[in-house]
């Protein structure tokens, strides 16, 4: 559908013009205010580099805290495996404050007794040999 301004003759000053003209004007002034409050909103929003760098500070706080989650959980297990169950055995630490006693010999077994009658270790003659081939008699 063609428009009234595509004819190539000049538009005819029918007063039209003006009242025109002066609505575009208007319509400008209102196009400058909505530039301003558009531009004033873009100085607010995050640039390129912006979010290059929050993301850059999220990973190094993120390494960080699971370097430190880490070393805490070995830490903690240290603890436990050393101080829960204390070692039994050769592997036993002394006691720090305990008051050392001093060590015991091996346990001896009592001395053994034997009670022999009088008379008993008078010398007698040893048994006869027994025969070296049993079928000689």
């Amino acid at each position: 559908m063609p428009h009234e301004f595509d004819s190539p003759a000049p538009p005819a000053d029918d007063g039209r013009t003006e009242k025109r003209v002066t609505k575009l004007e208007a319509d400008v002034v209102e196009i400058r205010e909505r530039l301003a409050r558009i531009e004033a909103r873009l100085d607010q929003t995050a640039t390129k580099e912006d979010l290059e760098r929050a993301v850059a500070t999220v990973v190094k706080w993120t390494v960080g805290v699971m370097f430190g989650f880490t070393t805490m959980t070995i830490m903690v297990m240290t603890f436990v495996l050393n101080y829960a169950a204390p070692p039994q055995g050769r592997f036993a630490k002394p006691e720090p404050y305990a008051v050392a006693t001093p060590p015991q010999a091996a346990a001896q077994p009592p001395a053994i007794i034997i009670n022999i009658p009088p008379g008993a270790l008078q010398w007698q003659p040893a048994p006869a040999a027994p025969p070296t081939n049993p079928r000689q008699p």
